[in-house]
């Protein structure tokens, strides 16, 4: 495992807009990126599999072929890359059934990738009020699980909402994909705010890079050992 315990932010790939750092009284909020943060491992990917059965997930990979080689040649972006493998492993699927294997990931598979540091220091947090929030772009089925496992409010997870409708996922993202500047935007529309205060920011990649970059202090892979 890579050894960085620095905390240095991300360099920005532009200067973010609409997120000051001074001139509020608020104690300013404190957010986590969760995979890759929180966790060693990508937990969409693994949940993936968890929930199709390796054979139902190899065909769907197979079949999302395609996107992948546009990814890769430019031609579609990350954003259309999730919708696209949200589309294929969930669409008329049973939300009860998805939450059902979401519960089960949470409990039997997530604690074995959590980083203890990280779990220390999100608890420490926690203790300190309610202005903590986990800001995702996992799902949030098995996220809000986790979360709740451990007595963290579900209202501040911020994740990738599935769509649904009399009890069965639509297979479309319900709002956005919750990264990059997404991430501000999603903190925004949940404070009902365009003007939000980040005391503290912890994350560990390109996706939280406008978000540790709009912090007070910023923390870059602070867990890693």
């Amino acid at each position: 495992m890579e050894n960085d315990s620095s905390n240095k932010p991300v360099p920005p790939s532009e200067k973010l807009k609409g997120a000051k750092k001074s001139g509020q009284a608020d104690e300013g909020l404190i957010v986590f990126d969760f995979d890759g943060t929180i966790t060693t491992k990508d937990t969409f990917a693994l949940f993936l599999r968890y929930h199709a059965g390796f054979w139902r997930w190899l065909l769907n990979i197979t079949l999302l072929l395609p996107t992948f080689i546009a990814y890769k040649l430019g031609r579609i972006d990350r954003h259309q890359v999730k919708a696209a493998v949200i589309r294929r492993f969930f669409k008329n699927s049973s939300v009860a059934e998805v939450d059902d294997r979401a519960k089960r990931f949470a409990q039997e598979v997530i604690p074995g990738l959590i980083r203890p540091k990280a779990l220390a220091c999100f608890k420490e947090k926690m203790a300190e009020g309610d202005h903590v929030y986990i800001c995702s772009a996992s799902i949030s089925p098995y996220l809000l699980h986790w979360a709740e496992s451990h007595g963290f409010p579900g209202k501040n997870v911020l994740s990738v909402e599935l769509s649904e409708a009399s009890g069965v996922l639509s297979g479309e993202i319900a709002g956005y994909n919750v990264w990059g500047p997404n991430k501000i935007r999603r903190l925004n529309d949940a404070l009902r705010s365009g003007n939000i205060h980040i005391a503290e920011a912890y994350g560990d990649s390109e996706g939280d890079g406008e978000l540790l970059n709009a912090a007070k202090e910023s923390f870059y892979r602070p867990f890693r050992v």
